[in-house]
């Protein structure tokens, strides 16, 4: 019997799909526990978010929302919290105190902590975690806002410090937490191949009709982290192709809105997304250049190529990795060539060429990963 994997995650589960639910649900099939901990609202979230105030006080704070053969999940969705708490460690503390009461209140067996956010770290005394497992996914102190990046620091060094072992998803990551701990392990983003597989023969999704061809598109968060200056550019110069974004925005996104061929659809079922896919000539990656997206490596893009799509992307570090299977274009005028090319019908690779790549970049084969590391450092593992 394996113990309760607790994921503090920075991501609702009835969000945006994202590492943290791949992760759960691998893990779950392999017989193991969790308990989904959904990211606290504040007080001041619903200010800045009026669709946090639902969440405030939760009716039923913990769900069963996947119940397998040998493994299940349950969702923990917290009590509104103090905000600050980037700011103010003692914020933090308190916080994580009264979140690792919520949790025992449920769940009074033994526990592993696994972690997106590196404030978890200040749950750790009262949660009592047999072992801890810092899973970074991003530069933290790099995203701005109600932070301070000390603080964040700070708590990112307290939470490799404490883990058995650290993962993180790029190579950048993998560097900054090598400072932290020996124990250092990369294992990057992956795909759902067989979900976004069928993108290839799927009918365009409905809402694709009125928007006529061709069409170029983009899905995913739409924030501060996209380079709009690039894609006012190209969407400009390429008048008679529509630019389609599927995700929720984040940012300020009025310049590249007012064009007549940009079209914004919202955030879209997960299950709904290779339809979409399907109803696409392109796709597009256009991170801006920064110390955030030098980090992320791209789940979108292992996406993109599973439905047999050409990605013109913004090179990055990690992007880089991906060169002979995507269009890397740095500026604008090299993403309208490419995509000269890409109407014309030039590939970056074929199927059959990318195939070997995208049978390695599955979530099934990262939780395997995970899972061999979990089990090493576990109390009581003679390997250990």
């Amino acid at each position: 019997m394996y113990p309760t994997i607790v994921i503090t995650a920075a991501v609702p589960w009835d969000g945006i799909i994202a590492r943290p639910h791949h992760l759960a649900r691998q893990l779950a099939s392999r017989g193991w526990p969790i308990l989904f901990v959904e990211p606290p609202v504040t007080l001041i979230g619903p200010f800045r978010n009026p669709a946090l105030r639902d969440r405030m006080l939760p009716k039923n704070p913990i769900q069963d929302v996947e119940q397998g053969t040998v493994g299940h999940i349950r969702v923990l969705q917290p009590m509104t919290t103090l905000p600050f708490y980037h700011v103010a460690r003692p914020v933090n503390r308190f916080n994580q105190r009264l979140l690792a009461r919520q949790i025992r209140q449920h769940e009074a067996g033994p526990l592993v902590l696994f972690s997106n956010l590196p404030g978890s770290v200040d749950l750790i005394p009262w949660l009592r975690p047999i072992a801890t497992f810092y899973d970074c996914v991003d530069d933290h102190g790099a995203f701005g806002g109600l932070t301070r990046s000390d603080v964040i620091e700070s708590l990112e060094a307290d939470m490799s410090y404490q883990s058995r072992a650290v993962f993180a998803t790029a190579d950048a990551l993998v560097e900054k937490m090598a400072m932290y701990h020996n124990d250092v392990h990369l294992v990057p983003n992956a795909v759902e191949l067989d979900h976004f597989r069928t993108a290839a023969s799927a009918t365009p999704h409905p809402e694709l009709k009125d928007i006529k061809g061709p069409r170029v598109g983009f899905i995913g968060g739409i924030g501060a982290w996209l380079d709009f200056d690039f894609l006012h550019q190209l969407a400009t110069s390429r008048s008679d192709v529509q630019f389609v974004f599927i995700g929720p925005v984040e940012a300020d996104v009025s310049r590249i809105r007012s064009l007549p061929n940009v079209h914004f659809l919202g955030r879209k079922p997960y299950a709904a997304l290779p339809q979409f896919l399907a109803g696409f000539d392109a796709c597009l990656y256009p991170f801006a250049h920064s110390k955030l997206t030098e980090s992320v490596n791209p789940v979108k893009v292992y996406e993109y190529l599973a439905a047999d799509k050409e990605v013109i992307a913004t090179p990055t570090r990690e992007l880089n990795k991906f060169s002979q299977h995507v269009w890397l274009t740095p500026d604008a005028a090299a993403a309208e060539n490419a995509l000269a090319a890409i109407l014309s019908g030039e590939k970056r690779s074929t199927m059959a060429e990318r195939e070997p790549f995208l049978r390695e970049q599955t979530w099934s084969a990262r939780a395997t990963q995970i899972e061999s590391i979990l089990l090493h450092h576990l109390p009581g593992n003679r390997a250990h």
